[in-house]
């Protein structure tokens, strides 16, 4: 038995006296009607309505039970109206998760200029390089590079990462700058080892044929991205990088990108909502907000220039 539906039937049956213009409001057949009644009287153990061919009326104990259904279903519509009015609201917390890097770099910046635009709003930061447990975790709102584990999300892409060699300056000039692949054997390269893998991660490039992969010789690996990035900014060799993570030197002179004709595009990052329906005003403010920070923002934009 549905309860919520009988429970509603016995209510509107009651209000309009009659089972025919009860059936008509609730979009239900007159013998729909009947059918609930005899239900929830089955279920109470009591009759709740005096039927007569021209009249219903409600029982002593029918009227004492419309009392308390009157009360309960009163509670419930003021519940479902504030939930309503909270998700029309830009206001309460909102968890939002993102790479460690893309954290610290972009987002957390940016959320505290969110925070000066919806004063009601609190937002607390998760960061983690590994794919979060929407629902363990709370999540509301998010960044990821692809590819994307649901297909449910709402996700909108704002940048697309580009590969590429740099090397400090000081180094260049004490080794000489590569101007073909094959001259990296000369050089002193800089790895990364996938921490989750454990695999040191290949070198890649795009060639007019395709992108090709090439292991390379290292010096130094790390399992972090950043340290990797020190190593490079401190003269130690190059490395291929996420070009969001070199953009700042780059444009500083802290950094030359080197072979930038053999660039090429990895992977997208998105900002994602994990589920289509009922989001809540201030999870798509937030969301909305983020995407526009993160659309503008020059470390996100394609590196130019040849190397």
């Amino acid at each position: 038995m549905d309860n919520l539906r009988v429970l509603t039937t016995f209510i509107r049956i009651a209000d309009t006296g009659s089972f025919r213009k009860a059936a008509h409001e609730l979009g239900i057949t007159p013998q729909g009607a009947s059918n609930h009644i005899r239900q929830l009287e089955d279920w109470v153990g009591v009759r709740l309505f005096n039927r007569t061919t021209r009249k219903v009326n409600l029982t002593p104990e029918g009227m004492s039970f419309y009392d308390t259904c009157s009360v309960a279903m009163h509670t419930i519509e003021k519940g479902v109206e504030t939930l309503h009015q909270t998700s029309e609201r830009i206001v309460g917390n909102v968890r939002v998760a993102a790479p460690y890097g893309f954290g610290w770099r972009f987002v957390a910046p940016a959320l505290t200029r969110f925070l000066d635009l919806y004063p009601d709003v609190n937002v607390e930061l998760v960061v983690q390089n590994q794919v979060p447990d929407l629902v363990a975790q709370g999540i509301d709102v998010g960044i990821l590079g692809d590819p994307l584990p649901d297909s449910s999300m709402i996700a909108k892409n704002f940048a697309t990462m580009q590969q590429v060699l740099c090397a400090a300056p000081s180094y260049l000039q004490r080794y000489g700058i590569p101007t073909e692949i094959e001259d990296l054997a000369h050089h002193r390269c800089i790895n990364m080892r996938n921490w989750i893998t454990g695999k040191v991660m290949p070198w890649m490039f795009r060639k007019p044929d395709g992108v090709v992969t090439q292991e390379v010789q290292a010096r130094f690996t790390a399992n972090d991205g950043d340290c990797e990035l020190q190593a490079v900014l401190n003269g130690g060799g190059i490395a291929q990088l996420s070009a969001y993570r070199v953009a700042s030197y780059v444009r500083e002179k802290r950094l030359k990108v080197v072979l930038m004709k053999y660039a090429f595009d990895k992977y997208s990052f998105y900002i994602y909502l994990p589920h289509r329906k009922h989001v809540p005003k201030k999870n798509r403010a937030l969301a909305d907000f983020l995407f526009k920070e993160l659309s503008n923002h020059p470390d996100l934009k394609p590196l130019v220039g040849a190397g």
